[in-house]
């Protein structure tokens, strides 16, 4: 109704974002496409009808189509709570941008001159989160129903993969738009290709390959592969190796780029990683005339017997994608944050639907001391005339004297009846009537 007509009210408009947002619970990734309809809506409560701008409109079409995937039925593998099949690194600086899988393939793209200062690195950060896998669906190395695993050391990143709100009402708009169409390109593809999408950060200190990748530019592909697969790090795949940035990424990241204009306070100076840079001295400049000469004669060894092994790391060690999955598993394995905590101060079970209970007294009772503390409390009672007398100087005579000792000081419980809840009774002294 909205599209045939071309506006909206506040009222029409709230019901429909409601609505879709019901439909993230199968299709999550939804989230990235109701930005600019909430825009929308702030706009429309100031107002009988708003018309509808056309990316408003685009958005709703583009609803359309999720709303006839969502009826048609979504596989369950993209629902449910899953394991990682696919696992990727990635990071980047104000000078390039780099990533690789589990699998071992890997790429890096140095940012033209003219194109530096312009994205901030949040955005850098994202971008290259979602370029890694993006190179896997062109590969067709990744399947529908296949779950990623997207591995990055940018906590906004992380959370953009996730859901993202920007505004272009309050943000600047020309990063707003960038930030929303990259957001979205990542979501249309994953929804498209029937992937489950999973985002996790860790420390910078441990991206050390990806962040190789990003900074050292001044190596080639070749060494810098060689370089790293010399390093034995944990993190390197057996089958590591750098390959070219598919054609349809790097146009699409350059014109991308060449869209955000140029901000000074962006820019910093290049640092490169230490790898393979030892602090070593400078070498000697007259190198020694003699010859080498041998001591003894050279063993000579059986012909059966190769004294020439392979690296125990290259051909032992298993980088496989349970290593690569550690990280993230022992951050799904914290406690979750709706939990029942009880008064003793234990928690397991998630929050019941509903906890019958007798009595509420008792409950608290068996977690709490009794006090010896008589807290009087004011008695509201309409009295009969025959006890008027209260009012008498007798009466207020052994109201104003001190307590004897013939007061009992009794702990007072917690085990009353709902009936007696709303008052409390004093003890009576010995030889006194009630």
């Amino acid at each position: 109704h909205m599209l045939a007509s071309g506006r909206t009210s506040a009222k029409n408009l709230e019901s429909t974002i409601g609505r879709l947002t019901h439909m993230s619970m199968v299709i999550p990734n939804v989230h990235h496409f109701l930005s600019r309809l909430r825009d929308l809506l702030w706009r429309a409560k100031r107002r009988h009808w708003i018309p509808l701008s056309p990316a408003c409109a685009d958005d709703i079409r583009l609803m359309k189509v999720f709303l006839a995937q969502a009826w048609k039925g979504v596989s369950l593998n993209l629902l449910a709570y899953r394991k990682p099949t696919h696992v990727y690194y990635s990071d980047s600086c104000p000078f390039g941008l780099g990533g690789y899988s589990t699998a071992g393939h890997a790429w890096r793209f140095q940012i033209p001159s003219d194109l530096r200062f312009r994205a901030s690195n949040n955005l850098l950060e994202h971008i290259a989160a979602i370029i890694t896998p993006w190179i896997d669906i062109i590969r067709t190395d990744i399947q529908a129903g296949d779950c990623c695993l997207s591995m990055t050391d940018s906590s906004t990143s992380e959370g953009w993969a996730r859901k993202t709100n920007f505004s272009e009402l309050t943000d600047d708009p020309i990063q707003a738009t960038v930030r929303l169409e990259v957001a979205r390109s990542h979501a249309t593809r994953m929804i498209e290709n029937g992937i489950k999408d999973y985002s996790q950060w860790f420390p910078g200190n441990e991206n050390i390959v990806a962040d190789s990748l990003s900074r050292d530019d001044d190596l080639s592909d070749s060494a810098l592969t060689n370089l790293l697969l010399s390093l034995n790090l944990p993190q390197v795949p057996q089958k590591f190796h750098i390959v070219p940035l598919p054609n349809d990424i790097s146009s699409w990241l350059t014109s991308t780029l060449q869209r955000l204009p140029v901000k000074e306070q962006l820019r910093e100076e290049h640092k490169r990683t230490n790898l393979g840079r030892g602090n070593d001295g400078e070498t000697g400049r007259n190198l020694s005339g003699s010859t080498a000469t041998p001591s003894s004669a050279a063993s000579l060894q059986p012909t059966s017997t190769s004294y020439l092994e392979h690296s125990p790391w290259l051909c032992e060690m298993d980088a496989s994608l349970a290593t690569f999955s550690i990280p993230w598993l022992k951050a799904q394995s914290a406690i979750p944050f709706p939990m029942w905590h009880r008064p003793s101060g234990t928690t397991a079970n998630g929050i019941p639907p509903k906890m019958k209970m007798a009595k509420l007294a008792d409950f608290y009772s068996a977690f709490s001391e009794a006090s010896k503390t008589m807290i009087p409390t004011r008695d509201n009672k309409k009295r009969s005339p025959s006890v008027s007398s209260a009012n008498s100087p007798n009466a207020s005579s052994r109201s104003t004297r001190p307590l004897s000792n013939n007061w009992q000081s009794e702990p007072s419980s917690s085990h009353v009846d709902h009936a007696s809840t709303s008052s409390c009774r004093l003890p009576t002294p010995a030889g006194q009537l009630h």
